[in-house]
């Protein structure tokens, strides 16, 4: 039975010592014995045809390396990849993207209308209104998001669901050291 170039490498790779690697590629016919022997004798181990045809081998064998194989497409891709991962070390860190956008847009809209609202306080005004004035709109805008989810806030013309967002939003910068 002929067996498959994959196959031959498996075994070869799998052998125990040097000595048994060159015994599957003459037992495959890939090489003859004497050849093997030869090249054994030339890489240091005293071994001569006769030893090889008889299965014995001297004391001192060593694994045969394998010839370095020319790295395919995806493997140069896998190395790049890992060596760009060592230069930036993000393990631990949130990801961020998993963070619905639809919320981050949400909030947008209600923090534009406040600065629209209150040009003078500076996209930072809402920092100096205290958690607690939040927590009561938060609580109006959740009262009117329930008893309609689809409401809109009479005054800024936007969804009460997305007050509550962006409320809690603010909660969560302003609470974020408590």
């Amino acid at each position: 039975m002929i067996m498959g170039e994959n196959e031959i490498l498996v075994d070869y790779h799998t052998a125990k010592d040097k000595f048994h690697q060159v015994k599957i590629l003459a037992e495959r016919n890939l090489v003859k014995p004497k050849e093997m022997a030869q090249w054994l004798k030339d890489h240091g181990e005293d071994v001569d045809g006769r030893y090889f045809a008889s299965g014995k081998v001297a004391a001192k064998v060593k694994p045969i390396e394998p010839a370095p194989t020319k790295p395919t497409r995806d493997e140069l891709d896998a190395r790049m990849e890992q060596a760009d991962q060592a230069a930036k070390q993000d393990a631990g860190k949130p990801r961020l993207t998993l963070v619905p956008m639809k919320i981050m847009f949400d909030i947008a809209e209600v923090r534009e209308y406040g600065n629209r609202k209150y040009p003078d306080g500076g996209p930072d005004n809402w920092k100096k209104v205290t958690a607690d004035r939040y927590r009561e709109a938060a609580f109006r805008h959740f009262l009117k998001y329930i008893d309609d989810p689809k409401g809109v806030d009479e005054e800024s013309g936007i969804q009460h669901r997305k007050h509550l967002e962006c409320n809690l939003a603010f909660l969560a910068e302003l609470e974020k050291d408590e």
